[in-house]
């Protein structure tokens, strides 16, 4: 599972694959993890400051519902 979520959530160059283990990350359903990489792609690809307010808002809430405030954390600093 946790190569799944590699794949699907944590494309980017930056967070290694030893990063993501020390994450502790619950078990996420594929449509959760969906979620969470559209939140997070709209909130980098925002242009507006309404866009980038709202859409960091989401990403933040999706993270906190699903437990995975650690990953919110990591990919915003």
């Amino acid at each position: 599972m946790l190569d799944f979520i590699v794949k699907m959530l944590y494309n980017i160059s930056m967070i290694t694959i030893d990063d993501i283990k020390r994450l502790e990350l619950p078990e996420l359903t594929p449509i959760q993890i969906r979620r969470i990489n559209n939140a997070e792609t709209s909130c980098k690809n925002a242009t507006t400051d309404w866009a980038k307010n709202y859409w960091y808002n989401v990403f933040s809430k999706l993270c906190e519902k699903y437990n995975c405030m650690d990953y919110f954390r990591k990919v915003i600093h």
